[in-house]
């Protein structure tokens, strides 16, 4: 009996070890962390540049050549020049524009000349005259009918004398002979008063028609006039531009002492107007280029770790932050390089330069700093507890069941709102308790209801 007992207590111990065994290979440890309170914390870094604390952008005059530029890098001093154009070239643009000003004062005074009404004849003054003419001779052929009608009349109402028949036969057919010539002059005269009429009426719609084209030309060349005037003006001004870089000597100097920045030309070029020279003055001080996806978290009055090319690590405070766009914001390196070109608007912050620290404009210098957030959250585990599905954000925390063989430990869901995350961590909202035990890590992929251990 007591060998029975022994044998069952073997092989219940025996079975105890293989079950042991076997739920150490299939069941998944798992490493807990219950949630804790606190603030977020992050860290940035980037490059940057020592510039200079102003920057000012002069244009080049247009349209002229470049005799020398100073070298970039290179400190020039108050009254110095910066730029100095060819002479002889300034000469030759002040002659050529002095003759285009005298070219356009001649096609003012020529406009002004077309402007003025033409000395001509009216079309109606000989019309009218031939018409006066007309009519004079109408009315003496209407006369002249009227006499050779009256005549006539007379005639035939005087009695025949006896013995004359003959004689009054043949005067009466004389004097019918005459009221018949005067009246086809009156008929002939008639005519050309009426071509007179109708030439004199084409001869006022032509003078009309003239007055009309003459008075169009004359606004025309008016306006034309005050084109030319306008141009004029410009060629003015533009001589005076020109006459103003003669009595510079050709020169641009710096106004104040300044450090050259960028120079946008080269020796031997000839400007366009829209080449950049630009300088810095009033010392030097960090400008560190900030990547878009930390612009936010940056602060005025942010310690910032900066290490230049050569010593040590030092701290300093940011005294700005701003935002730029083109090519300075290309490769960190602000406004103080020529720079590839990009359109897009990058962050920026600038500090003082460390004390007893001895560099110049163009330095490049890497940079850190560490911030925590400004709120403090009540719960925040770590990113690698935090789960994401199609439907919302999760961990899953150890369930623990008591059973005959002992305790059942699962893997059980729990719903999270995600508020902020830092390269660790997520400041979270749940229903999570200070008790609850947090899965953080676990030697193989655990879903919900999944067996698991805890690490021994």
């Amino acid at each position: 009996m007591i060998r029975i007992i022994a044998g069952f207590l073997i092989i219940m111990a025996a079975g105890g070890v293989i079950s042991r065994a076997a739920a150490s290979m299939l069941v998944a440890q798992v490493g807990v962390e219950k949630v804790g309170r606190g603030k977020l914390s992050y860290s940035y870094d980037g490059n940057g540049t020592v510039v200079t604390v102003q920057q000012d952008q002069l244009f080049l005059w247009p349209e002229q050549q470049v005799e020398w530029v100073a070298d970039p890098g290179s400190t020039v001093k108050a009254g110095e020049r910066l730029v100095q154009f060819r002479k002889e070239y300034l000469q030759q643009s002040i002659d050529k524009k002095q003759a285009e000003l005298n070219q356009l004062e001649l096609q003012v005074s020529q406009q002004q000349v077309s402007a003025r009404e033409p000395a001509r004849v009216p079309a109606t003054t000989g019309a009218g005259q031939t018409l006066s003419e007309a009519q004079l001779g109408l009315q003496t052929a209407q006369q002249k009918a009227a006499e050779a009608e009256a005549a006539y009349n007379q005639f035939i109402n005087s009695p025949v004398p006896d013995g004359e028949e003959d004689d009054v036969a043949a005067k009466k057919q004389e004097l019918e002979a005459a009221l018949q010539e005067a009246n086809a002059e009156v008929q002939t005269a008639q005519q050309a008063v009426n071509q007179a009429q109708n030439a004199y009426e084409l001869a006022r719609q032509e003078d009309a028609a003239q007055n009309t084209n003459a008075a169009n030309a004359a606004q025309a060349a008016l306006l034309g006039a005050e084109a030319a005037q306008v141009q004029v003006e410009q060629a003015r001004k533009e001589l005076e531009r020109l006459l103003s870089y003669q009595a510079a000597d050709g020169k641009i100097c710096a106004v104040s002492d300044c450090t050259v920045l960028q120079v946008g030309v080269q020796a031997g070029a000839v400007t366009t107007g829209s080449e950049i020279f630009v300088t810095g003055s009033g010392g030097f001080q960090l400008k560190g280029m900030v990547k878009a996806e930390d612009k936010e978290k940056l602060k005025v009055g942010a310690e910032v770790g900066v290490q230049l090319a050569a010593g040590k690590k030092k701290t300093v405070k940011i005294e700005s932050i701003g935002m730029e766009t083109g090519e300075t914001a290309e490769g960190g390196s602000g406004d103080d390089t020529a720079g590839q070109g990009a359109s897009s608007m990058q962050t920026f912050w600038r500090a003082p330069l460390p004390e007893n620290t001895n560099v110049g404009g163009g330095e490049q210098f890497t940079w850190s700093i560490e911030t925590s957030s400004e709120k403090e959250y009540d719960q925040i585990i770590p990113l690698s507890a935090l789960r994401e599905d199609a439907n919302e954000a999760y961990c899953l925390v150890l369930s623990e069941e008591d059973r005959m063989l002992g305790t059942l430990q699962t893997a059980k869901r729990v719903p999270v709102t995600v508020l902020e995350k830092d390269a660790k961590s997520a400041a979270i909202t749940s229903t999570l308790t200070n008790t609850d035990q947090v899965i953080v890590s676990s030697e193989k992929y655990v879903v919900e209801g999944d067996r698991v251990r805890l690490k021994e």
